[in-house]
């Protein structure tokens, strides 16, 4: 498995591994889970920043964001997305999202939380382990400056 700067905390996944005004699809496409890694990236970044330089407190939302990426990174992998496509994507939609008003954004992010967290409960029990397991591992690497084992 590859390993990532915090910067690509919930994209290098791509490589590997719904909510009240958005209705739940049972099937989202590429395009929306690309949406919800990117926001849910954005999110991240700072904490992760954050927790890099010692603030250890904000470890706990920095641990179910990752969880909530990896899941929804999870279902587009059991469905098939690859690279290069899953990179194109993923790019697209921060691109998108640099011109979304901050309050949209924030409502998208909050959105994918949710909808990445419900993914994470409906995951069976291996895939559970899989997930949080892994983001774990990442929020640890973080914490420890990014040493690899």
């Amino acid at each position: 498995m590859r390993h990532c700067r915090a910067s690509q905390l919930l994209a290098c996944l791509w490589a590997g591994v719904a909510t009240a005004a958005w209705p739940a699809d049972p099937n989202p496409s590429h395009e929306h889970r690309a949406a919800c890694v990117a926001a849910l990236t954005t999110q991240a970044e700072p904490l992760a920043a954050r927790l890099k330089g010692g603030d250890h407190s904000v470890e706990p939302e920095l641990l179910k964001l990752t969880q909530s990426g990896f899941a929804i990174i999870g279902t587009a992998y059991q469905d098939g997305l690859r690279k290069p496509e899953a990179d194109q994507l993923l790019d697209a939609a921060k691109q998108a999202q640099k011109s979304m008003p901050a309050s949209e954004l924030l409502q998208l992010q909050a959105r994918c939380r949710t909808e990445g967290a419900q993914v994470l409960a409906d995951a069976n029990a291996l895939e559970r382990f899989l997930v949080t397991g892994a983001a774990e591992r990442r929020v640890k690497r973080i914490a420890e400056g990014g040493k690899r084992r």
